[in-house]
């Protein structure tokens, strides 16, 4: 029989690096050192890595290892629960990445950041995503504003301009519409947004896209960029 001193060895070294995967993966994106899809590969490899080598750690404690037996449980169980916390929210969203309140007639990215020869030129918006904007965010619609429209741009400029992470790039005051990028805390994910404002009788309608340059899914991200702000927006004096 093992020596229970040898047992467990390398299941704690794999639960050990899936533990770093899982850290050093977000801070590298966080700061440039890696791209944002690399960080979050790292973070989910991390997860998935460490998930799988806590049965590992459950079998080095039935053969007596009890001490690295809980360490691989305790260092690969970890980045399992934060990855599943971190997904869990994404479950059963449509694998889209671009979201508009407006199905109809979507505002237009003209000046969206990170696209390479897209300056001047209209991004339309995929055909093959209605549906799924339909189905997966049917609360998303556009917001209607008491005041007129010169008013509700203003304001909604301004709470553009304010909020931790975004970065108005474009404005465009006579067509009351402005873009931006908006940059996720952790991997550093840019998702371009636009926000589009419209007479609507003696009021005003609000229209928003919010579009991400990583990925073909987006866990959900931009539609509750969309609901955050439009509430915000609705709320704001």
């Amino acid at each position: 029989m093992a020596d229970t001193e040898d047992v467990g060895q390398w299941p704690l070294r794999i639960a050990i690096t899936a533990a770093a995967a899982s850290v050093l993966g977000p801070i590298a994106a966080h700061f440039g050192v890696a791209p944002p899809l690399g960080g979050f590969f790292a973070f989910v490899i991390g997860g998935v890595v460490g998930l799988l080598d806590s049965v590992a750690g459950i079998v080095a404690c039935r053969r007596g290892a009890y001490r690295r037996g809980i360490a691989t449980i305790l260092l690969g169980g970890i980045p399992a629960l934060v990855l599943i916390a971190g997904l869990v929210g994404g479950l059963g969203k449509p694998a889209i990445n671009d979201i508009t309140t407006d199905l109809v007639e979507p505002p237009n990215l003209l000046y969206a950041q990170g696209q390479p020869g897209n300056l001047g030129r209209d991004m339309v918006y995929p055909e093959a995503f209605k549906d799924g904007v339909r189905s997966g965010y049917p609360d998303l619609k556009p917001l209607v504003l008491p005041e007129p429209p010169d008013e509700a741009f203003a304001r909604a400029l301004r709470l553009a301009q304010e909020r931790p992470g975004w970065e108005v790039g474009f404005v465009n005051g006579s067509g009351r519409v402005f873009e931006g990028v908006a940059t996720s805390r952790i991997f550093g994910f840019k998702d371009d947004f636009v926000v589009r404002v419209r007479p609507d009788g003696t009021g005003s309608l609000v229209d928003m896209r919010s579009k991400s340059r990583d990925g073909k899914g987006d866990l959900g991200a931009n539609a509750e960029r969309i609901r955050s702000f439009l509430k915000d927006l609705s709320a704001a004096k």
